[in-house]
């Protein structure tokens, strides 16, 4: 039995013998508890998803000039991750004279580079 059960349990006990004043500091308790305990599942959620960030950032590489999650071929822009960690997929926007461009949709950045488009060299 867990400790909300336990403490219902507890509550209607002493509903039974009449002791209102215990009865509503059970209830109180009662609350309490809920909140610590959504409080606590909140903080798990929290730390499993910085631990899944910080398991994608040490699975980013940088080639020059673009940033490359590990199994990921397509660039990410530098500009948004380098300065907010925001791993944002590069557009490609076609072949130009010198390279190929790439767009970043967040940050708005064009880079032309000799990259092929959605490749590590």
């Amino acid at each position: 039995m867990g400790t909300i059960e336990n403490v219902k349990e507890m509550a209607i006990l002493i509903k039974k013998l009449g002791d209102l004043d215990l009865y509503r500091r059970i209830l109180d308790l009662q609350g309490e508890i809920i909140d610590i305990t959504s409080a606590k599942r909140s903080l798990e959620e929290e730390n499993r998803d910085l631990k899944k960030q910080l398991g994608f950032s040490k699975s980013m590489q940088f080639q020059e000039p673009f940033w490359y999650a590990e199994g990921d071929g397509v660039p990410y822009c530098p500009s948004c991750w380098e300065s907010k960690k925001l791993a944002v997929h590069l557009e490609y926007a076609g072949k130009m004279a010198g390279g190929h461009r790439h767009d970043c949709p967040h940050c708005n950045h064009c880079y032309c580079s000799e990259v092929t488009p959605g490749r590590r060299q």
